[in-house]
């Protein structure tokens, strides 16, 4: 009876978060990101155990999930080694890694920061720049205009193959 009055609580607990509020927003990074640096931090733990330990991998569960990633059997060391571990972890890291960092620079802007970019990047659109001014164009006589042709054809090189 009360789960789904849970659910709905969730739901708008979710729906509140969604919301464009620099103090929300922050808070969400806050907490994905160091959730995320710990579940990196115990699966790097985790496999400095299975490198001491190896024969604490269930390797049948293993094996049943290395078969649903056919081409990770090639990369990967066999499951019993003491290196499995280490190598999973180090390649769930690798690709997590990024989404550390995206993650903390985005908490980082979040709040007062952000604010404070806003109302500098108001300011600056407020400030109209100068206007260029207007390029001078002088009227081009045709002598002027002849003379500047004839010099610009007496300036190329006198090559015989042209001429004969």
């Amino acid at each position: 009876m009360i789960e789904p009055i849970l659910a709905l609580v969730g739901l708008a607990l979710l729906a509140v978060l969604c919301l464009p509020f620099s103090g929300f927003q922050r808070l969400v990074l806050e907490v994905y990101g160091l959730a995320l640096r710990l579940v990196l931090l115990a699966l790097l733990a985790g496999a400095a155990v299975l490198c001491l330990r190896p024969e604490w991998l269930p390797v049948a569960e293993t094996e049943k999930v290395l078969s649903w990633f056919p081409r990770m059997r090639e990369v990967l060391p066999e499951p019993g080694s003491p290196l499995f571990g280490a190598a999973v972890a180090a390649l769930i890291t690798a690709v997590l890694l990024p989404l550390l960092a995206v993650i903390d620079v985005s908490r980082k802007l979040a709040g007062w920061r952000l604010r404070r970019l806003r109302v500098l990047t108001r300011e600056v659109r407020s400030e109209a720049a100068p206007a260029p001014a207007p390029a001078v164009q002088r009227r081009v006589d045709r002598r002027t205009a002849a003379d500047t042709l004839a010099e610009a054809g007496s300036r190329k090189p006198y090559r015989v193959a042209d001429h004969l």
